[in-house]
């Protein structure tokens, strides 16, 4: 059976693809490493996708929905 994270971090985002990178490695490099971290991303048209495609985390999930507004 696999491991749950105790914490869930949630960052929603809505073309931030500038400051995202930085969210990202914020809560990657923090000491308690028992999370998941959700990205909420409200149908983003800039390069928010490529952004987190770069991270190879399996903490990292990636929502993607159409513009909730």
């Amino acid at each position: 059976m696999g491991h749950r994270p105790l914490v869930s971090v949630i960052i929603p985002t809505y073309n931030r693809a500038t400051s995202l990178n930085v969210a990202i490695e914020s809560v990657l490099k923090q000491s308690f490493k028992n999370f998941e971290l959700l990205i909420v991303d409200d149908g983003s048209y800039d390069e928010t996708k490529h952004i987190i495609s770069n991270f190879k985390d399996s903490r990292i999930n990636y929502l993607y929905q159409a513009n909730q507004g």
